[in-house]
């Protein structure tokens, strides 16, 4: 009788601690699964994606194509204004697209596989932890810690205290215990739907933007073109751009006078004329730029005559918006070009192929 009873408890302490480790793992478990498949999803799309498998040029070429494809005058000041939040939102808004829409069933079915992938990690543990336990004759103490090293680096699994289940020694039966518990909460786990990833605290676009934007963004004085170095912090090397743009796009404009600034920085530097910075009441020669203070010192600005034909398109498509937002006008000196007029939005688009 006292055997009957001794086992009754056993078994009913493995009912308990089965419990526990379940209701653990069931937390553990759905955000492992999502969290894998967020790391998973933001390397395939490093590699595979076209505006993320590149260079930072290659990045910042996808970028303006968007920008050109959506027309949206406010997205391209908040690039000209703010390239790296810009960036950022087409990030975002890539990653978003990718997941729910153009690759929908492939997600779903990747969050499914890890899924199992997880369950078949956890019943493998399970039964190494019980073979480890019967081989050498241990305890629930030997169980719990073989077990829980086993999930370590895929799961969290919060240590538990084998103080109240000493008297557990069947390990098969509570083995087999969790085994059906927890192939109930995988069954569950297999039909995660793609909202969970929202859930998610490990993002995709998160992981992808600290890759991506790990740079450098200081913007060119004059045009507000952003240095291409893949470096954060470069000094003493000089910031540069492949190409520049028309200056009148951060609102340089002829002093005195209402005129945008249309000529290209590649241009000016090479010109006779003079410029006075924003904060200075002194001209300097655009051909001695770097003496108007660090913000143009630090800058190699080659005099050449590259010019992106998207930029000419930007102006002429935008020149509405940009008068009413700066409130200068293309007139006078500053009067677009009749060729620019000329140049289609699938011409400007190719054009950014000259970047990379």
């Amino acid at each position: 009788m006292s055997h009957f009873i001794s086992f009754c408890k056993g078994s009913s302490s493995a009912v308990v601690l089965g419990e526990l480790i379940c209701e653990k793992l069931k937390a553990s478990t759905v955000e492992a699964v999502c969290n894998k498949t967020v790391i998973d999803l933001a390397g395939v799309m490093r590699s595979n994606f076209p505006a993320f498998n590149g260079n930072r040029l290659n990045l910042e070429k996808h970028v303006l194509k968007s920008l050109a494809e959506n027309e949206n005058f406010d997205d391209y000041i908040t690039y000209i204004r703010k390239p790296r939040k810009q960036t950022e939102a087409f990030i975002k808004a890539e990653v978003k697209k990718y997941i729910f829409t153009d690759h929908k069933d492939e997600i779903v079915n990747k969050l499914k596989n890890n899924a199992e992938g997880l369950n078949t990690l956890v019943i493998n543990a399970l039964s190494t932890a019980t073979q480890k336990v019967q081989t050498e004759r241990g305890d629930i103490n030997m169980w719990l810690k073989k077990f829980s090293s086993l999930l370590k680096g895929e799961l969290t699994f919060e240590t538990i205290s084998s103080q109240n289940f000493s008297d557990i020694h069947d390990f098969e039966f509570l083995k087999e215990e969790i085994t059906k518990r927890f192939t109930s909460i995988n069954h569950k786990m297999s039909s995660l739907s793609l909202d969970k990833l929202k859930e998610s605290r490990l993002k995709p676009d998160e992981i992808l933007i600290d890759q991506l934007c790990k740079c450098c963004w200081v913007m060119c004085p004059f045009c507000a073109a952003v240095c291409t170095n893949t470096i954060e912090d470069h000094s003493p090397d000089d910031h540069s751009v492949p190409f520049h743009r028309p200056k009148g796009i951060k609102g340089w404009h002829k002093r005195g006078t209402e005129e945008f600034s249309i000529s290209f920085c590649t241009t000016s530097v090479a010109s006779h004329g003079k410029f006075r910075p924003h904060d200075s009441e002194e001209s300097f020669p655009y051909k001695e730029y770097r003496r108007a203070g660090p913000r143009y010192a630090n800058w190699k600005i080659t005099a050449d005559q590259s010019k992106l034909a998207y930029w000419k398109w930007f102006v002429y498509r935008f020149q509405n918006q940009l008068e009413e937002y700066y409130e200068y006008k293309f007139q006078g000196r500053g009067e677009i070009p009749s060729e620019w007029e000329k140049i289609p939005k699938e011409e400007a688009i190719r054009s950014l192929d000259e970047m990379c």
